[in-house]
């Protein structure tokens, strides 16, 4: 990020009064003075201040919030916040478009002194790092896209809880209100262990690294990647009522996610009937494997699962996995029956000697984009 020299400049808060849309601040001609058009003027702004003024109403609170948030009001333009900060303009809209945020147009007081602080941190990691340009952008990107997910799905979560209280709003404004409430509340709390959770999760990350025979070149890691879906989702999705498929979604992902971490496993993601998840070593892709269908054969909410497992190369980027081990476990996936768990070879000559496993051989598969595939059947 390129620097700029600071010029000193005026701040000030440049937020909107809405208030100047009131029919008794508005101006009329002198001719119109002392006759009737004045009043049928009269009525014409008030009626244009009644039809904007959810909008207005809407604008005042999403502003409460934010500066709740933010902890400060609006008060610079885009070029103001660069300037303060010493960062190049172009170099300002690019992070914040990595972040994830719509840039601001040249007139809108758009930013806060929370903002400036949070530009000039950047300037200030770049030079002390020597961050080049991609990396900085890359771990921006990584912030924002993992934030902006944390957020909706909280908020969703504060939504619900509130809407399921007896005697609590059951929906539209009310909700909407009650629950910005709850979350801003929130979050003075959630942040320190929202920075905990991150630093614990680096760690975990770095320990996989580490732990790696052959640290992450551009060829891969070697990992047991594994897919798990629900069988016939689609089908029994039409029939639930959209409170029913959220409750169904939403135990999928808790009870799948928990025995994924609880065998030591990463989940890579989750995406509506089926998760994706890796582990270094197939044994314990195995283990979260089994309780996987089991967990869904004796749970009343869900419907039975289907897994594949495939040991290979992976390359991880962007908080995903790519290659053909991924493509191979979400093929075998597709072609397993109802609470069947099938593994490629690789996987079943690693777990020949496990005590904790029994296989069976599988016909052939004919795996789409892969080709004749040998298969076993994990029981």
């Amino acid at each position: 990020m390129t620097g700029s020299h600071e010029q000193p400049g005026h701040v000030r808060n440049d937020e909107p009064d809405e208030s100047d849309t009131a029919g008794d601040r508005h101006e009329y001609p002198d001719e119109y003075r002392g006759t009737g058009a004045v009043d049928r003027a009269r009525v014409d702004v008030i009626a244009l201040q009644i039809r904007s003024e959810p909008v207005l109403t809407a604008r005042r609170e999403e502003r409460a919030v934010e500066r709740r948030l933010m902890g400060a009001p609006r008060r610079y333009k885009r070029r103001d916040l660069s300037t303060h900060a010493g960062v190049d303009a172009d170099d300002t809209r690019r992070v914040w478009r990595a972040l994830g945020f719509a840039n601001s147009r040249e007139a809108d007081v758009a930013f806060t002194d929370t903002d400036l602080d949070a530009l000039r941190a950047v300037s200030a990691m770049t030079a002390a790092h020597d961050l080049d340009v991609d990396t900085l952008l890359g771990l921006a990107r990584a912030l924002g896209r993992t934030t902006d997910r944390l957020a909706m799905w909280q908020v969703q979560l504060v939504v619900d809880m509130l809407a399921q209280r007896d005697g609590g709003p059951r929906g539209g404004k009310p909700l909407a209100r009650a629950a910005a409430e709850e979350m801003a509340s929130l979050v003075d709390d959630l942040e320190p262990l929202l920075l905990y959770v991150w630093r614990r999760n680096v760690g975990v990350a770095l320990a996989r690294l580490l732990a790696d025979a052959q640290p992450e070149t551009h060829l891969g890691v070697v990992r047991t990647v594994g897919f798990a879906d629900l069988v016939s989702f689609t089908r029994l999705a039409r029939q639930l009522s959209e409170s029913d498929l959220a409750a169904l979604v939403t135990r999928f992902e808790a009870v799948a996610s928990d025995i994924v971490s609880e065998h030591g496993g990463a989940v890579v993601k989750t995406v509506g009937d089926e998760i994706l998840f890796s582990h270094q070593d197939p044994e314990g892709a195995s283990r979260i494997a089994r309780a996987l269908k089991e967990m869904s054969e004796v749970d009343d909410l869900l419907p039975q699962m289907r897994v594949g497992l495939s040991t290979g190369r992976v390359l991880a980027r962007l908080g995903d996995i790519y290659g053909t081990t991924v493509n191979r476990a979400a093929r075998l996936t597709n072609a397993a029956a109802a609470s069947q768990i099938l593994v490629d070879e690789a996987t079943a000559d690693a777990l020949r000697h496990d005590p904790e496993s029994t296989l069976r051989a599988h016909e052939p598969l004919e795996l789409a984009g892969i080709g004749l595939s040998a298969a076993w059947i994990l029981l």
